[in-house]
């Protein structure tokens, strides 16, 4: 039984699902375990081993508490009652109350700070209906750049990596609501400070920096929309709307507690167009 259960459990580390979802699947896995202990502690008692049965037993009562504190944490919105975690993550080396309550202020101060934040897109506003969505494809090399140029960010305060000023109980809590996987530190994107879009033997390359004076070369458009760029620009007048970094450090709901991973930054644009019959007043481009 606990073969079949090992075995089932090996192959779901194969299987990219949402987290909590794979979490409530080893629950009841858990469940299907823990309630055959349960049968073999009265094996035991049948054959007149009270001891080992007993041990059993105890061990069945303890795995069925957790089971029960899982079924609160992943399948209902609900406190658990008579939940001993954080005294066990206490005893476990976790922060002290002092430590995390000057960690939440930092965090208040910076989302209040954030709050007074305007970033203004360099090459101005576009309406909703002129955005295409564009692919950016980046090699190592420009991933190198792009990583480079995410530490300038961070810095110079330009980007703020405080998981939105949110404690780790609030991005639990985010998590679950909204059934997301994951929270980066960065959140949904920090727009670049500086980048353009210049053709290049044949090549869409994007260029990012602090200022125009220094930029990287971070990635090459693909397509725009369902064309590739040089295509599309036969029918459309195409501009760099927005050019964004993301990825970075992140958080995920792990069994009973956040996890946390570092993976490399990344790049995101938008292309803005005009039919190319459109005269120049018809423009819907607006630049500051």
């Amino acid at each position: 039984m606990f073969t079949v259960i090992d075995m089932i459990n090996h192959y779901l580390g194969y299987i990219n699902v949402n987290v909590k979802l794979k979490n409530r699947i080893y629950t009841i896995i858990g469940f299907v375990g823990n309630f055959y202990m349960l049968y073999l502690a009265f094996r035991f008692f049948e054959n007149g081993r009270w001891v080992r049965g007993l041990g059993f037993i105890a061990v069945f009562l303890i795995f069925l508490y957790f089971l029960i504190m899982n079924i609160y944490f992943y399948f209902t919105t609900k406190k658990a009652p008579f939940d001993i975690s954080p005294k066990i993550e206490k005893l476990l080396g976790g922060k002290p109350r002092e430590v995390a309550e000057n960690e939440n202020l930092r965090q208040r101060l910076n989302q209040r700070e954030r709050g007074h934040r305007a970033i203004v897109p360099l090459t101005g506003i576009f309406e909703k209906n002129t955005i295409l969505p564009a692919t950016i494809k980046s090699s190592q090399r420009e991933i190198h750049n792009i990583n480079q140029l995410a530490e300038q960010m961070i810095q110079n305060n330009f980007a703020m990596a405080d998981y939105e000023g949110l404690s780790d109980d609030e991005i639990l809590a985010h998590l679950q609501e909204s059934n997301e996987t994951e929270l980066y530190a960065i959140g949904q994107g920090i727009p670049f400070p500086h980048f353009e879009l210049r053709e290049e033997n044949g090549e869409a390359n994007i260029y990012a920096g602090m200022n125009q004076m220094n930029l990287y070369r971070i990635g090459q458009v693909v397509s725009v929309g369902l064309s590739n760029y040089f295509e599309a620009k036969q029918q459309y007048q195409l501009y760099l709307a927005q050019a964004v970094l993301i990825g970075g450090q992140r958080k995920f709901a792990g069994r009973s507690s956040l996890m946390t991973e570092d993976s490399p930054y990344g790049a995101k644009i938008q292309m803005a167009y005009q039919k190319r019959d459109d005269t120049p007043t018809q423009t819907r481009r607006r630049s500051y």
